[in-house]
C-alpha cells in the first residue's frame, strides 16, 4: 500500500498545476501532400500538395533525395504546421529521418523541420513495395 505524505501531495499538486498552466504548441497551418519515390540505392522522390494557411490554399512542389533504399512506392500526407508566421516560410529543405518498410499498404508518422524553424507533424499512408533505412532530405518550393 502506498503511503501519501503532505510534502508528495504538494509536489503532485504543483506539477499538475505546472502541467494545466504550460501553453499548447499552437498549429498555424494545415498541409497535404504526396510523393512517388524510385529507389535503387539511391532514391528519388517527387510530387505536391498544398498548404492552407490564413484562408489561401498554397501550392507546393515537393522532391527528395536519400541513399540506401530499394523498391518503389507512393504515399500521402496530411497534417499540421507549426511555427509559420509567414506563408513563404513553408518552403525550404527539410531533414527526414525515414526508417520503414513498406509492402503493399502502411501507415506511419512524419515529423519534420526545415531552416526557417517551421515544423511539420503528419501522418501518412504509403502503398508499393519499399525497404529504406536511410537519412532523406526533401524540398518543399511554391508551385
Amino acid at each position: 500500500m502506498a503511503r501519501f505524505s503532505p510534502t508528495r501531495l504538494v509536489a503532485a499538486a504543483a506539477l499538475a498545476g505546472a502541467l494545466a498552466a504550460a501553453p499548447a504548441l499552437a498549429q498555424d497551418a494545415h498541409i497535404h501532400f504526396g510523393s512517388t519515390s524510385v529507389a535503387f540505392i539511391g532514391s528519388v522522390n517527387w510530387g505536391g500538395g498544398t498548404l492552407d494557411f490564413q484562408g489561401r490554399h498554397i501550392g507546393l512542389k515537393v522532391s527528395g533525395l536519400g541513399v540506401g533504399a530499394i523498391g518503389a512506392s507512393h504515399f500521402r500526407a496530411e497534417g499540421d504546421v507549426y511555427h509559420l508566421h509567414h506563408a513563404h516560410d513553408i518552403f525550404g529543405t527539410y531533414a527526414v529521418l525515414n526508417a520503414q518498410a513498406t509492402a503493399g499498404r502502411g501507415a506511419g508518422v512524419i515529423d519534420m523541420q526545415n531552416e526557417h524553424g517551421v515544423e511539420i507533424r503528419a501522418r501518412s499512408a504509403s502503398s508499393g513495395l519499399e525497404l529504406s533505412l536511410a537519412p532523406t532530405g526533401m524540398l518543399i518550393q511554391p508551385r
